[in-house]
């Protein structure tokens, strides 16, 4: 496992443009927003291929995606989309009504 590319977790929210910048990053996990494999994510924390980040929305809802890519260092928005699986939430009642 220590050979494995591992990322703190603040800097991978940012370069794969999950946050708009790294201190927005490490507010949203120090205020309990962020959470890796189930535990709180804590901005220090190693993340590595294969983990999952579930990260709180407004209105209660919650973004999970699956880590595919570590890049510790700023690249195109293409790419740092390729650094994640998206798996969204089922859609609330009153969008399926909608």
């Amino acid at each position: 496992m220590a050979d494995e590319p591992a990322v703190r977790l603040d800097i991978w929210l940012d370069v794969a443009c999950l946050f708009a910048s790294r201190s927005q990053a490490q507010r949203a996990c120090a205020l309990g927003r962020v959470e890796v494999n189930g535990d709180r994510g804590k901005p220090h924390r190693l993340v590595r291929a294969g983990d999952r980040i579930r990260i709180s929305l407004p209105g209660g809802r919650w973004r999970t995606v699956e880590v595919v890519g570590i890049a510790d260092r700023h690249v195109t928005r293409a790419i740092a989309r390729e650094l994640y699986l998206d798996h969204p939430p089922p859609p609330t009642a009153e969008e399926i009504e909608l």
